[in-house]
């Protein structure tokens, strides 16, 4: 029935009962959630892992974990007091987001792209990652003592150690 219909007081009691089971709703039903896996920087080969930490997430890094929280509907916030900078991210779609520091006007941020889905796929066997875990040591350790292919090396730890890390669809991609 058209609200025109309605007398004042019922329209606004109508309303307020609305309104009210709104509100109610968990802040998650509202919200874009960023879909947990693995994220690769368009145009690069930078890669981060998400994954999600009650009404937050948490961003993967080979060397770090960082918890950012919900913003609001469709942003994440983390402060890093070294170097003392905000970091966003950003829901655009259930592929796509933007890092950003949203201290920064006007700040687009780099996008990023979903290529692996975490949610449902196995994990890699124990055995896999301890040997991929084994080879990115070696692969750290010509690092030390072969300076002059440090960047093949390098390159070489890194994905041993994605490997490690990964599930099996994941390393096997």
């Amino acid at each position: 029935m058209p609200d025109r219909c309605l007398p004042g007081r019922a329209r606004r009691t109508v309303l307020a009962a609305f309104l009210s089971a709104f509100a109610a709703l968990p802040a998650a039903v509202l919200a874009a959630d960023v879909a947990p896996g693995t994220y690769m920087l368009e145009g690069g080969s930078c890669m981060i892992d998400i994954r999600t930490s009650g009404n937050g997430i948490e961003i993967v890094e080979p060397n770090k974990v960082s918890p950012y929280a919900r913003f609001n509907d469709d942003e994440f916030h983390f402060y890093s007091p070294n170097p003392s900078t905000n970091y966003g991210i950003r829901y655009i779609d259930d592929r796509t987001i933007p890092a950003f520091k949203p201290d920064v006007p006007g700040n687009a941020g780099s996008r990023l792209v979903l290529v692996g889905d975490t949610g449902a796929a196995p994990v890699a066997e124990n055995g896999d990652s301890a040997r991929w875990d084994a080879l990115a040591q070696q692969y750290a350790a010509l690092i030390e003592s072969d300076p002059d292919n440090v960047q093949s090396w390098s390159a070489c730890a890194g994905v041993a150690i994605k490997d490690a890390v990964s599930t099996a669809p994941q390393a096997d991609a």
